[in-house]
């Protein structure tokens, strides 16, 4: 998944080669992707383009060359695979196929897979893995990002660019770089050590981690100490956030997580084998799996749709990009790590038609430059027409505000004039305005629906910068106007409970805050997911929509509770604004 930075000037327009940039799809690491017009072939591709000042160097245009001739001869029905590459304007650039799909982090981020549904992914990875370790390569960079899902679920490894061949250690390989993700990075990449095909088991196993109990098993103030984690401590029990979790199956995580290499399965196809003798196949995994999906691809299309016309978005950015190492630096952590190592041992977020039950505000939506910023389009995408408003049979919800809202919505609020949808679609705008605490009662500027009677999961996305005490947004479970679950961003600066501008997860009872859990936070957006398992209310939240951090849990019996959205207490009015709302019915 790619974020749009200044790593790479726009090149939207010029002629790269045989193809037309034709606009940016966005960026991460140290390459930017662009939709591209082949007239030759008639057909749109993938231009994978990194900064100019690299091609200065003759190492680096060595291990360009090298990796991306590599990668071209990977033919696999599960790899992605590159049509040509080549150097234009002092530019190094790689072309792909311009892929219908999604990515398996958007699904992760909205919704949790089906045991056969982690049976198919990791399989069709496993068996792209094996085939590219077979070849001497070594991917690097396992992550759900680097995981195309397509319209028949099926399941494609992207960003081989990282790819070096492990026969030996020559000149390209010797400056001790650390290439990766923190979140899904193996204890030897960390410590700058040798890597080989095990550590590709090792970043798949975090997968398979996440896919299983909804987070990474590793979170941490900094990426660095996220690596140290890795590196030194004990893996988290999976069974502790998924109850549900069979002991095969941990197992299977315990053994694929080993801190030794040796300790792991010495090759994808002996882990894809254990996974396959533990859960059952499912023919219908494929046609789930992309209907997972299919809620996605609306909101992709709109995110494409604003890069091609080169909105404003960009001047309202100001996003903080997903925590990753950059190659310098990292130079040289094997020894930063073995020190922290040793000290450790020593000192020990134009109106349309509505739903029902919904009152026509008054209030205007935001402005086109008020338009919060895209949230992290994907690294490939084609879009196609789809429902909107999607909902999978059994499983989810979607509301992706895309014109008007879905039916079943309910609006609570002392003042009804109080929401609004975007001028560019895509986004819920709730004013939060002084809806104030009188008495033993909850403020009311609050969206809600219906929630199911068993476990499930809520989870959006929130632009809200709050300035004064109390302002607050974000996801809710409501009972009554005395007992209620808010989970959000909000400030306050009570000295004995509050963090100033942070994440918030409050537990009300009798009207009153009877516990709490908090965080700082920095950024303007940031992702949020509530989860309800049995009485047990969990709030995770996450900065770049990768790496989860669990804030806190309230325990509460409250069945009759709906969910929603909601944003209140503000002496003067502030936006705040949400790019979807998903609710999630969790496997039995």
């Amino acid at each position: 998944m790619y974020e749009r930075t200044d790593t790479v000037e726009d090149l939207t327009g010029k002629q790269f080669g045989s193809y037309q940039i034709v606009a940016p799809l966005g960026e991460g690491g140290m390459a930017a992707v662009y939709k591209g017009y082949q007239p030759a072939m008639e057909r749109f591709v993938a231009i994978k383009v990194l900064p100019r000042h690299m091609s200065t160097s003759e190492e680096f245009t060595a291990r360009f060359r090298r990796e991306a001739r590599l990668v071209a001869q990977l033919q696999h029905p599960h790899i992605l695979p590159v049509f040509d590459y080549g150097e234009s304007e002092g530019y190094p650039y790689i072309v792909m196929p311009f892929v219908v799909s999604g990515t398996l982090a958007g699904i992760l981020r909205n919704q949790r897979l089906s045991l056969s549904e982690v049976r198919r992914v990791m399989t069709q990875i496993g068996d792209a893995l094996s085939y590219a370790h077979a070849r001497g390569m070594v991917h690097r960079d396992i992550k759900p990002s680097n995981m195309l899902i397509d319209e028949s679920g099926n399941c494609l490894l992207t960003d081989f660019g990282l790819a070096r061949m492990t026969e030996g250690e020559d000149k390209l390989t010797e400056s001790g770089a650390v290439m990766g993700t923190p979140a899904y990075m193996s204890p030897e990449q960390g410590t700058g050590s040798t890597t080989d095909q095990r550590s590709d088991i090792y970043s798949l196993g975090i997968i398979l981690y996440e896919m299983l109990t909804g987070r990474v098993p590793y979170t941490a103030e900094t990426p660095v100490a996220v690596v140290f984690k890795h590196i030194q401590d004990p893996l988290p029990s999976a069974r502790q956030f998924n109850p549900r979790l069979s002991e095969e199956l941990e197992l299977i995580l315990l053994k694929s997580l080993a801190k030794n290499p040796a300790e792991r399965y010495q090759t994808a196809d002996a882990f894809v084998k254990a996974i396959q003798q533990v859960i059952a196949e499912s023919p219908s995994a494929d046609k789930t799996l992309s209907e997972k999906l299919t809620p996605i691809l609306p909101s992709v299309e709109r995110k494409v749709k604003i890069a091609e016309k080169q909105s404003l978005v960009e001047s309202t950015r100001g996003r903080q990009t997903p925590a990753r190492f950059p190659a310098l630096a990292l130079a040289g952590i094997g020894l930063l790590a073995l020190a922290a190592i040793v000290a450790a041992a020593i000192m020990s977020r134009s109106n349309a038609p509505r739903p029902e039950n919904v009152t026509q505000p008054t209030a205007p939506g935001l402005s086109s430059t008020e338009l919060p910023a895209s949230v992290s389009p994907p690294t490939i995408v084609l879009p196609t027409a789809t429902a909107q408003n999607a909902i999978v049979p059994a499983t989810a919800f979607r509301d992706d505000f895309e014109n008007q809202l879905a039916n079943g919505w309910t609006w609570i609020a002392e003042d009804q004039a109080r929401w609004s949808l975007t001028e560019i679609p895509g986004w819920l705008q709730i004013m939060a305005s002084d809806a104030s605490f009188d008495g033993p009662s909850f403020p009311t500027n609050i969206l809600l629906r219906e929630a199911p009677a068993g476990d499930f999961e809520i989870t959006t996305v929130l632009r809200f910068t709050p300035t004064s005490n109390f302002q607050f947004a974000g996801l809710v479970v409501f009972q009554d106007k005395a007992n209620v679950l808010q989970f959000g961003r909000a400030f306050c600066d009570l000295a004995d409970s509050c963090v100033g501008d942070g994440i918030y997860f409050d537990n009300f009872e009798g009207g009153f805050i009877v516990a709490n859990h908090k965080a700082t936070i920095s950024g303007p957006e940031i992702y949020l997911r509530l989860q309800r398992v049995r009485d047990t209310y969990t709030g995770w939240y996450s900065e770049d929509g990768e790496n989860w951090i669990i804030l806190g849990e309230h325990t509460r019996d409250l069945t009759q509770a709906r969910v929603g959205l909601m944003a209140a207490q503000a002496p003067e009015e502030i936006p705040a604004a949400f790019d979807y709302f998903t609710l999630n019915i969790l496997n039995e």
